[in-house]
């Protein structure tokens, strides 16, 4: 009840300045930038206080990222999560990383272009292309996107490569032991039904190390990620943010459970 009070008076507070400004500034780019705001809050009020800036996430003063490659395509992350998702990685020292889901490989090219140290490994997961049925229920544009394109062609032929590693499987059914409790961040952008980003994210607070790491989820507002997320969210004991003008929700998991991160 305490969360539900929190996330209505924050609406509210947000609201009442839309409407102030909208009468002072009729027409601004601030009372524009204001509406989007409401349409967001409204939008992903479960996130409540935890609807945050990039830059609130962030702890480095003087960060600096390599944002290449920009130019996305129709099912690939926007320029600006490009942006959000190398920051974090670089912000955060993310030397390993589990990324389910590889698509294009046009984000995993993106964190290896931002990785700290030549021994950095990111590990991405994708269905194989002849991939017609999978374990656990998901709709059929899932399981096709790993047609559509050749898998990781973004980062094939490159520098990086040799810093990732392609695996194949069903995150449903694949062997993740020797990975677990070894990475500094997880990126979830495989299957986005319900039951499929609830195993992903039981996964993926596995796979972090039990000293600490981050979980990134792509489409969090969206299909059966939200579903998930609205439900798994109130049960945890520390934050899990919302970024502001992407789809991302990020969380800081220790000892395999989401825990606070001051900001």
């Amino acid at each position: 009840m305490t969360k539900i009070l929190i996330v209505w008076r924050y609406t509210i507070v947000l609201f009442l300045k839309i409407i102030s400004n909208i009468f002072q500034y009729p027409f601004s780019q601030l009372a524009r930038h204001r509406l989007s705001q409401a349409y967001e809050a409204l939008q992903f009020s479960f996130y409540g206080k935890n609807y945050v800036d990039l830059s609130d996430l962030l702890q480095n003063n003087d960060l600096q990222v390599i944002l290449a490659p920009v130019k996305a395509g129709k099912h690939n992350t926007t320029a600006f999560e490009l942006a959000a998702i190398t920051s974090i990685v670089k912000d955060k020292a993310c030397n390993r990383i589990f990324e389910i889901g590889t698509f294009d490989g046009r984000t995993t090219l993106a964190m290896a272009l931002n990785l700290q140290v030549s021994n950095g490994k990111i590990f991405t997961l994708n269905l194989p292309a002849e991939t017609s049925a999978v374990s656990l229920e998901t709709g059929s544009v899932d399981v096709e996107l790993a047609s559509k394109v050749v898998s990781g062609e973004r980062f094939l032929h490159t520098p990086q490569q040799q810093q990732i590693e392609q695996l194949w499987g069903d995150s449903a059914d694949f062997d993740f032991d020797p990975y677990k409790h070894q990475m500094d961040l997880v990126f979830i952008d495989g299957a986005h039904s319900e039951s499929y980003v609830a195993n992903d994210t039981k996964i993926a607070l596995q796979l972090i190390k039990q000293e600490g790491g981050w979980i990134l989820w792509h489409d969090a507002p969206y299909f059966g990620v939200v579903k998930f997320l609205k439900q798994w969210v109130p049960q945890q004991k520390g934050p899990v943010y919302f970024i502001k003008g992407t789809t991302l929700a990020a969380a800081f998991i220790k000892d395999g459970a989401v825990s606070s991160f001051t900001i």
